[in-house]
């Protein structure tokens, strides 16, 4: 296999091992059954596993916004805590020096003037981070299975119907694509632009833009019509 299916499997294995709570079970199995059958196929093309981890990541993408949402709360009001009453006593003196320049705990969380700290207090720091996000993740993931579990329901429900709209949305710019005959280039365009939303549902690529998804179809007709008024000059 080559280097880049490796990466791409990577993906894949990411997607499973941070499946969100209350994800079906079968959708986990069907996943899980994939992932073995790819990760042993000798001759697997990355073509056919973008598409397979396409159709997956559609599949828990309801539930991985709604759990982040809920995982966002819980990082802003523990994460902090929890790094404190980790860190060493040089790490904590360190970073009351950082805070007293003007730095946060977001700024550190998100690896922001990581060179206020030498290259052993950053891996002490990084190791740190890790062991936060996770107890972070534990207590969102008990808090959604049962405080929060009807608000979280509500929140998967109300992404369904999101996913909806992006499917709608891509649909129609398919069609766009494949009624393009004048300008093939501007069809290739459409088709690429469609494949990263795909990738951004994905974890394949950026996180999909909820926004630019709704404007693709109206860009893409004034990038028509401009195509069309140059050719008729």
């Amino acid at each position: 296999m080559s280097e880049t299916i490796h990466y791409t499997l990577h993906i894949f294995e990411r997607l499973i091992r941070q499946m969100p709570p209350l994800v079906p079970e079968k959708i986990q199995k069907d996943m899980h059954r994939a992932f073995e059958q790819m990760r042993h196929n000798p001759s697997l093309q990355e073509q056919d596993l973008e598409d397979t981890i396409v159709v997956f990541g559609k599949k828990v993408w309801p539930y991985r916004q709604a759990f982040l949402e809920f995982f966002r709360v819980h990082e802003g009001r523990l994460a902090e805590k929890a790094f404190l009453k980790k860190a060493s006593a040089g790490i904590k003196k360190k970073y009351k020096e950082f805070q007293a320049g003007g730095g946060n705990f977001r700024d550190l969380y998100y690896g922001r003037l990581a060179l206020f700290f030498t290259s052993e207090q950053r891996n002490e720091i990084c190791v740190l981070l890790v062991e936060v996000y996770e107890d972070v993740r534990r207590h969102a993931k008990q808090a959604v299975l049962s405080s929060q579990r009807v608000q979280y329901e509500k929140r998967i429900e109300e992404f369904k119907k999101v996913l909806k709209d992006i499917e709608k949305q891509i649909e129609g710019l398919h069609m766009m694509a494949d009624n393009e005959q004048e300008h093939p280039e501007l069809a290739e365009e459409i088709r690429q632009h469609i494949r990263g939303f795909e990738h951004g549902i994905a974890l394949l690529g950026p996180s999909i833009d909820y926004t630019a998804v709704c404007n693709s179809g109206l860009h893409f007709q004034m990038r028509k019509e401009q195509k069309r008024m140059l050719s008729n000059r």
